[in-house]
């Protein structure tokens, strides 16, 4: 079997967040900031926002997910942080139960294509310290959400937003 690394994302720091019994790695150069979830404004929440959260003055939509990768409906007490992604300016919040920085780069292999699916926000693997972690993009959960969305009542974000 052959082993297809993924030349845009080969070699690098990654974030980690961490939900219930899953751990899901980002590249780190998209993560803009933290947040506490104590921070959020939920007054407007619907069926797939969880809450608002405030960076740099502006309000961005604020998503969580389960253990399997599943849409919430509500925070869990147990989630603490919202990590804010958009490498130059933060769009996005996902809210996890905590955030830890790999210390080693670690290099991410392309999922078979009989995994695959356009909407699917993994598009990863990587080996870290024994562990494999399924790794996604800041471009991939945005498109992940905005298909979810239109299933919905419409697009909030665009995969053009992405980029």
């Amino acid at each position: 079997m052959s082993r297809q690394v993924l030349s845009q994302n080969a070699e690098q720091l990654m974030a980690v967040l961490n939900f219930a019994g899953l751990r899901l790695a980002v590249p780190l150069a998209e993560v803009h900031s933290l947040s506490s979830v104590l921070d959020l404004d939920d007054s407007q929440a619907n069926a797939s926002i969880l809450a608002q959260v405030e960076v740099n003055g502006r309000e961005l939509p604020a998503f969580g997910f389960d253990a399997e990768l599943g849409p919430l409906h509500s925070v869990p007490d147990d989630y603490r942080v919202c990590v804010n992604l958009g490498a130059a300016t933060a769009e996005l919040g996902i809210l996890c139960q905590s955030i830890e920085t790999l210390e080693q780069t670690v290099s991410e292999e392309a999922l078979p294509a009989c995994l695959s699916t356009v909407s699917s926000m993994v598009k990863g693997l990587a080996l870290h310290n024994e562990e494999v972690l399924l790794c996604t993009h800041f471009s991939a959960l945005v498109a992940h959400i905005a298909a979810a969305e239109q299933v919905g009542a419409g697009a909030l974000l665009s995969a053009g937003e992405a980029s």
